[in-house]
């Protein structure tokens, strides 16, 4: 009777294991299934799930170079390798209370192990750090510089002002936005203000560095280009909008890509300013203008996701259900924009002629990185699991590869 018993128990515990271990794996039976992916010619390059606290999620995802970050509810900045999905570090931002902002990265950062009025008189080249890549988060008060390969703080940048917007940075400064629509240049190696820079009214997109300018859009309409070294007369150029530039605008070697809210798309030339097309569409741009290789991406308030030729400035096609471009890519030598709609249905667009050739629901996903220059989409869901998704023909994924 008792070895009875003890068989039941044994076998009750075997059923419960194996449903334990089928819902572990079932749970990624839930989002989009590979035969589905398959069908587009796609699939899972990698998969994985991080450890997150009691009642703890995921809120935000971004990917800059090498690695993917991720925002939780509790303010935690989790890295996740985006080349191989390997969890790397994570570390406490804020509090739940405070705002937190977009990250950056700034590469080959030396800063001084110690700060002092001695270290600023004196500086003394053996008190340097050496060289490590840097992510830098921002919150309304305060600028956390952290080592992006280890998770090491490394210098906390307290600000004297109410921070209103993302940062950049060079290495030398960490530039950010006040709710007064100030631009302050705040040195990393002490968190010293070099200087300031004033707009007519409040900037919430970010600025840029590129090419040692600062490129500043301010809800004031207007669009400024600063000289960071200089000591005096630091604007180089200036153009103005018909209304208030809010959204993140893009800078490369090609041009200066600004949305603004007066309905049109500009690009100006990086150096002198110069303007070399505008697009005009049916609503404010309120959104992140997305720069790919041969097109520019933009979604109009209640309007459309327009696609433009880069080069000529001119409308490709225009999609009403269109929101956000999460990848381009060649398939079978055809370039595609993964394009993902207002209901999260992935369309694979044909990037020049705006043909969609197949559509499929993101199911189960959440969370996804805008991308319009790398041939790989990442997606989250907020309990923790990330994909990476990319064409079938992509075999090995390098951080080169995935270098900004």
């Amino acid at each position: 009777m008792r070895f009875g018993k003890y068989v039941v128990i044994c076998m009750v515990g075997t059923l419960l294991a194996g449903c334990n271990s089928a819902s572990s794996v079932n749970e990624w039976d839930l989002i989009v299934a590979p035969s589905v992916l398959n069908e587009a010619s796609l699939k899972y390059y990698w998969k994985d799930k991080v450890n997150l606290e009691d009642g703890e999620t995921i809120r935000q995802i971004w990917r800059l170079d090498e690695n993917l970050y991720a925002l939780t509810s509790t303010h935690r900045l989790i890295t996740i390798d985006a080349a191989k999905g390997m969890y790397k570090w994570s570390y406490p931002v804020a509090n739940r209370a405070q705002t937190v902002f977009a990250p950056c990265h700034a590469d080959e950062v030396t800063v001084p192990k110690s700060t002092g009025i001695a270290e600023l008189i004196s500086p003394n080249a053996k008190n340097k750090t050496k060289p490590f890549n840097a992510v830098i988060i921002n919150t309304v008060s305060y600028a956390l510089l952290i080592n992006r390969d280890t998770g090491e703080l490394v210098r906390k940048l307290d600000f004297k002002f109410v921070a209103n917007s993302p940062g950049s940075s060079d290495g030398i400064h960490f530039y950010v936005a006040s709710v007064k629509g100030w631009c302050y240049a705040v040195r990393l190696s002490e968190g010293l203000y070099q200087w300031p820079k004033s707009t007519s009214d409040m900037i919430t997109a970010r600025p840029v560095v590129f090419r040692d300018k600062l490129y500043i859009g301010s809800q004031d309409g207007k669009f400024y280009a600063i000289n960071p070294f200089r000591g005096k007369n630091r604007l180089e150029w200036t153009n103005l909008t018909d209304a208030a530039i809010s959204a993140d605008f893009t800078v490369d070697s090609r041009g200066c890509f600004v949305p603004s809210q007066d309905y049109r798309l500009y690009a100006y030339d990086s150096l002198l300013g110069d303007e070399l097309w505008k697009v005009v569409t049916e609503g404010p741009l309120r959104k992140p203008v997305q720069v790919g290789i041969q097109t520019v991406f933009q979604y109009a308030w209640r309007d459309h996701l327009y696609a433009i030729d880069l080069a000529r400035g001119e409308k490709r096609w225009k999609m009403p259900e269109g929101r956000t471009v999460l990848a381009c890519a060649k398939i079978d030598k055809t370039p595609y924009a993964m394009v993902l709609t207002d209901n999260r249905q992935l369309l694979l667009v044909h990037e020049i002629l705006g043909k969609t050739e197949k559509s499929f629901p993101m199911t189960g996903l959440d969370l996804f990185v805008p991308n319009a220059a790398k041939p790989v989409i990442y997606a989250a869901t907020t309990d923790g699991k990330f994909v990476c998704i990319t064409p079938e023909s992509i075999n090995h994924i390098t951080p080169e590869m995935l270098k900004d």
